[in-house]
């Protein structure tokens, strides 16, 4: 049992808590105390809605597009997904190859609950976002973490896979 008397899993009782969010109020802590603080902690901007998209949301609500959508995602956004890996990468999927989530720690998430079976060693490239280790353990893998460099550009290579 949590603090508040919930029964937690023996999988959400094996992860520790989110570092980000621990800094994340530690610098809203230090601000509130009116100290100047640059937080990079979590996603969320300092700035407002740009405009195009707020408009783009409101359009779409009055046009009545407010139901669920596919849960790959909309046709029409992974058609764009496939033109612009394309393009910009040189890469040729199919829509039907593409899944639209709601960020990349949710596709993350999706693709190690899918993948993992318990021990599965999970391969993490480093430098790495904190709560991926621990994505990975909830979903019964092993986090295993190659390291990599900015000579790199921090991709994996075959011979870091064999190491």
């Amino acid at each position: 049992m949590d603090d508040r008397g919930v029964r937690l899993s023996s999988r959400a009782r094996g992860i520790v808590p989110s570092a980000t969010l621990a800094v994340n109020a530690r610098a809203k802590a230090l601000a509130a105390q009116g100290r100047e603080i640059i937080n990079l902690s979590v996603g969320e901007p300092d700035f407002p809605t740009p405009e195009a998209a707020s408009a783009a949301g409101i359009a779409a609500v009055e046009e009545g597009f407010t139901k669920y959508t596919p849960v790959p995602g909309i046709p029409a956004l992974r058609e764009a997904v496939c033109e612009k890996l394309r393009r910009d990468n040189g890469l040729d999927y199919s829509p039907e190859q593409i899944v639209v989530s709601t960020g990349a720690k949710q596709a993350l998430y999706n693709a190690f609950q899918v993948l993992c079976e318990p021990g599965d060693e999970v391969l993490i490239p480093s430098p790495y976002w904190v709560t991926y280790p621990e994505q990975v353990r909830l979903c019964g893998g092993v986090p295993v973490f190659v390291e990599t460099d900015e000579e790199s550009g921090y991709i994996l290579d075959a011979g870091l896979l064999e190491k």
